[in-house]
């Protein structure tokens, strides 16, 4: 097609938009600014500002901003001859971010949409995701998708489509396509109100201002990718990056690294599960698409740090003298890269002895008191470990515990494991063996009849607890209906070797019968609530007849089981 067809048809489709904007009367739909930042663009700034003109979305503004072009004048009259169908605005040169925060500062648009001057829009681009948003009643998110690659004759040379790569639910993750690199920003469409948030392009970045601030955007955002490529991006050998390749590995070694330094614990969970599987993804990424080799060496650093790494959380409440004597159980530990996250459940004694241990790997968190789940799962929120172990506040680790437990896991390919365990008496003497380790496998449907996996026992990767985690509903038998969720979708490792010692007393959950009674049917109504659990009718059975026992002159129990299920006598 040739130049004047071409415009021809921009020209027919801006008299259409404004058509359809007075056939939609009162029905006010949000303006789009589009704005193209240009320096000396005038071999292919047309077919940007045409595709950008002929798109199918009415109400929409394109703003072109000179950058202090020096070509002659040609960029100029270029902009000068599409006349007020475009807003033109000239500045001295300062940088495509110079150049994009203006026309921020003067857009009327409520929504934000990229085009560099050499890049191409399909006509649909607009309309597409401004009619999800509207569908979706999601007016305050960022839209992202898939592009095409094109050479600088307009052919395209490449697909690039993330959803061949992620899941939905993945590319949803905000801060997922920065960390991979999935983000075209001529695929965005971005509500005006997150740069009043978070601020504009940084002007001191002259290459990396786009990743920096999608970081800042984007984790404070609700983010969707999109289906489909509406993008065209040309990759020729005028482009800025190509012409300062040593500035450009500089300034890009340095934005990853910050990056790598920003992100948060809880953020690199939800990327990838833990900072260990995080830190790993990362430098592969950064070895596979990029030659930021500075970067790539300093997330290896960190994944090499973290990997391994276990966290040690102990929730308390008072009993300060006890708790001392579990932390220090962990400090002697054979293996030593581990971290201990002790929650403190509210406790009203002097807790002023937990201080006076020095060791850097303790992290002291105090919240209301709130149970035991709630102090857990915080702490699982907090920990920066691969994996996580429990212990409770009187309990103690024999010295090589998290040592002989990550290297089963580790040879078995294992992600949750527990071990036997010693009794002893509050006054620490040692009491029988319990065989727990025993329980090891495929231990599902057995775990609903009887679990034998004792918390102060289990070591679990973290990423197992990105989506489960303690009912905080519930003060008896939590744990044992995470590990029935857990149990029903991996196997467990067992290790038949006590490798904790475990208090018992008159008020431990083990001999206090109406702590068990709690549990019990706390444990059958969990079960009884997921239909793939309640289909094991004999396990049921089972798991009823041994409550039954310590209930049975129970005649609240005896009305609850009528209720729920018939028990044959023996």
């Amino acid at each position: 097609m040739d130049e004047e067809c071409i415009r021809v048809k921009v020209m027919k489709t801006q008299d259409m938009r404004n058509k359809e904007g007075l056939r939609m009367g009162g029905n006010m739909l949000p303006k789009v600014s589009v704005i193209i930042p240009v320096y000396n663009g005038s071999k292919y700034m047309r077919e940007a500002i045409d595709s950008a003109l002929g798109q199918t979305y009415p109400s929409i503004e394109v703003i072109v901003v000179n950058d202090g072009s020096k070509d002659g004048g040609a960029t100029n009259q270029i902009a000068l001859s599409y006349g007020n169908r475009i807003r033109y605005l000239v500045k001295e040169n300062g940088g495509v971010s110079t150049a994009l925060n203006l026309a921020i500062e003067k857009m009327n648009g409520e929504y934000f949409s990229w085009l560099s001057h050499d890049d191409v829009y399909y006509p649909q681009k607009i309309e597409v995701q401004l009619k999800y948003l509207l569908e979706q009643q999601l007016k305050d998110t960022i839209i992202y998708g898939g592009y095409e690659l094109i050479n600088k004759l307009s052919q395209t040379v490449s697909q690039v489509k993330p959803d061949s790569l992620y899941t939905k639910e993945q590319l949803n993750i905000p801060l997922l396509s920065v960390f991979r690199g999935l983000i075209n920003g001529c695929t965005l469409l971005i509500p005006k109100s997150h740069f009043e948030k978070v601020g504009l392009f940084d002007e001191n970045l002259p290459l990396t201002q786009d990743y920096d601030l999608w970081f800042k955007m984007f984790r404070q955002a609700q983010v969707h990718f999109l289906p489909g490529s509406y993008v065209r991006t040309r990759i020729h050998d005028e482009q800025q990056t190509h012409r300062k390749e040593e500035l450009t590995l500089k300034e890009c070694n340095g934005l990853w690294t910050s990056l790598i330094n920003k992100i948060t614990i809880k953020e690199m969970c939800e990327i990838d599960g833990s900072p260990y599987t995080f830190y790993q993804n990362t430098a592969e990424f950064l070895r596979k698409f990029t030659n930021y080799t500075e970067a790539q060496n300093y997330a290896e650093a960190l994944a090499r740090k973290a990997k391994g790494k276990i966290s040690v959380i102990i929730p308390f409440y008072n009993r300060i003298p006890l708790l001392i004597e579990t932390i220090r159980s962990v400090l002697a530990q054979t293996y030593t890269n581990f971290e201990i996250i002790l929650i403190d459940d509210g406790s009203t004694d002097d807790i002023s002895p937990i201080r006076m241990l020095k060791d850097p790997r303790i992290h002291y968190v105090y919240q209301k008191h709130q149970g035991v789940s709630i102090a857990r799962n915080l702490g699982i929120s907090l920990s920066s470990g691969e994996y996580i172990a429990f212990l409770d506040s009187d309990d103690l680790f024999l010295i090589n515990k998290l040592e002989k437990q990550l290297h089963y896991m580790e040879g078995h390919g294992l992600a949750f494991s527990h071990t036997s365990y010693q009794r002893m008496s509050m006054l620490g003497i040692p009491r029988e063996v319990v065989p727990t380790g025993r329980f090891t496998g495929k231990v599902f449907p057995r775990i609903l009849a009887s679990c034998g996996i004792a918390t102060p026992t289990v070591m679990i990767k973290r990423e197992i607890l990105i989506n489960r985690t303690f009912d905080e509903s519930i003060d008896f038998g939590e744990d044992v209906c995470l590990w029935i969720d857990i149990a029903y979708t991996i196997p467990v490792g067992g290790i038949d070797e006590p490798l904790t010692l475990v208090r018992v007393g008159r008020q431990t959950s083990a001999f206090n019968i109406e702590k068990q009674r709690i549990a019990y049917r706390k444990i059958y109504e969990h079960i009884m609530k997921n239909p793939h659990y309640r289909i094991y009718e004999r396990e049921i059975q089972n798991l009823l007849k041994d409550y039954n026992k310590i209930n049975k002159n129970d005649e609240n129990w005896s009305k609850f089981i009528s209720k729920h299920i018939h028990i044959k006598a023996n």
